[in-house]
């Protein structure tokens, strides 16, 4: 069931990050941090004495499903919400003091964008697609048809653009936004038709980038026990005139687990949809190790099944895929690695940091060997629950590691929202925990802004809401 209408009319010139190997990047200017969603950067995290630098002047409704800011040295965007249409774009701070620079009035909950080293914005909300540069002089909107995406935008190598439609959609563009190919993974499966959809955001190899999707029939109705598989995708971007996306390999999930329904019971495509889109980033399933050339799986449940998430380790093995590791009882909901700019002439970490939402790290290697451990409950006196992504910082290349993240401590009374800074070496200690302003609960991932260039302390950025009520954007340094 292709279809052809999944396209944009162009006009404009996209600028990219940097190169392939090694991409230089400032600050956190994608989702993930880097498209290999590392969740890494370098930043210059205080080891104590940390301060609200400033919380921004733009006041937001919270913003459903959120997925936080993009930054560097230049410029900060984040998603919007608010009353008026006008509203639902990006938001773009001044680094020194948090207030609004500039306001994009064109997208309606737009992904993430994919900030350029120029400080230059190019984001789309699935009907439109725009670009902004860092003073927000807007270029020719690009129209979008049946795209509607559920991921942020992605950088393939150094010429290419990826997006992710909710119905399934693969559209890569060149970096001035051509469109040049489109795929739909479609498939039969016990005799159905249907198509594999996305169940997490797309991770980068190089010209390589993998997805985790399940399948969906295309009938409006199906019974529940066609819904149980789920497919891990590598495909391939290709710098030609012909087949320019193409499927590398794909690993196949067990169908062992049995749906919550009764058998025959009917299933509504719309539900399962929604079901799709609601969870897609509660919590991080795919990570990319440039150093150990390793996928990392945090596989969900499918719709109506019963069972908890697994862990899974992947060696990509160019034309086929081994698995190395796999737990059914490691319920990680967060991953992260360093990974430099230097490319592989200067090895990033060879392992990962997994988390569980209450606060236990390990950290793993490429067969599942954990080398240490620690539980930021324990290292604080009291339980704890992460609510925003982890995001590891060093200052750096052979700097140490640091991890970020905000969290909700459990109290007698009124829980208590603070971001925490830990610095997980051989005697695991917490650097510093922060309280967030107006006791605000911090979600989506947190970013850093390089503040060399401004004369200024380097800072982490993050968004911050009252559930119902307000959301705010705040820095700390």
């Amino acid at each position: 069931m292709l279809r052809l209408y999944t396209t944009c009319l162009v006009i404009y010139v996209v600028s990219v990050l940097g190169a392939a190997d090694g991409l230089f990047i400032d600050g956190c200017p994608i989702w993930g941090c880097r498209p290999s969603g590392s969740f890494s950067m370098y930043l210059d995290v205080p080891r104590k004495n940390v301060s609200v630098s400033w919380v921004s002047d733009v006041i937001m409704d919270p913003i459903p499903g959120v997925m936080g800011c993009v930054a560097d040295s230049v410029n900060i965007v984040c998603q919007s919400n608010g009353p008026f249409k006008e509203d639902k774009g990006y938001v773009t701070l001044n680094l020194e003091n948090g207030t609004l620079y500039w306001r994009d009035k064109l997208l309606h909950f737009p992904t993430l964008p994919l900030l350029d080293n120029y400080g230059d914005v190019t984001g789309s909300d699935g009907h439109r697609l725009v670009h902004y540069d860092a003073d927000g002089k807007t270029y020719p909107i690009i129209k979008c048809y049946g795209l509607d995406p559920m991921f942020s935008m992605q950088l393939v190598g150094t010429t290419f653009l990826l997006l992710v439609g909710e119905q399934g959609g693969l559209v890569v563009r060149l970096t001035n936004a051509i469109p040049v190919a489109v795929i739909f993974l479609n498939a039969t499966i016990q005799n159905t038709n249907g198509t594999f959809l996305p169940i997490s955001q797309p991770v980068v190899n190089g010209q390589r980038f993998y997805v985790l999707t399940e399948f969906v029939p295309e009938d409006e109705m199906y019974d529940a026990s066609l819904l149980n598989l789920q497919r891990l995708y590598a495909i391939d971007v290709h710098d030609r005139s012909a087949d320019i996306m193409t499927i590398a390999w794909f690993y196949n999930f067990e169908m062992e687990h049995r749906p919550l329904q009764r058998p025959g019971q009917v299933v509504y495509r719309k539900d399962h949809l929604a079901y799709l889109r609601d969870n897609i980033n509660t919590i991080q399933n795919v990570l990319w190790d440039y150093s150990t050339g390793s996928v990392y799986v945090t596989l969900p449940p499918p719709y109506m099944m019963n069972r908890a998430r697994s862990f899974w380790i992947f060696l990509d093995a160019t034309d086929d895929v081994k698995l190395s590791f796999r737990s059914d009882t490691l319920q990680v909901a967060h991953m992260a690695t360093f990974e430099t700019n230097t490319g592989l002439s200067v090895p990033s970490a060879d392992y990962v940091w997994v988390a569980s939402s209450d606060g236990k790290f390990l950290k793993i290697g490429k067969n599942g060997n954990v080398s240490s451990s620690f539980d930021v409950s324990i290292l604080i006196g009291g339980p704890l629950t992460i609510t925003s992504k982890v995001t590891l910082a060093r200052d750096s290349d052979d700097g140490d590691d640091v991890l970020l993240f905000g969290a909700t401590l459990v109290t007698k009374t009124q829980p208590t929202n603070i971001v925490l800074a830990v610095l997980p070496g051989t005697s695991p200690v917490v650097l510093w925990g922060t309280a967030v302003p107006d006791n605000m609960v911090v979600l989506g991932q947190l970013t850093g802004a390089d503040g060399a260039a401004s004369r200024i302390p380097d800072q982490i950025i993050f968004y911050a809401e009252t559930a119902g009520k307000t959301a705010r954007i705040v820095s700390l340094h």
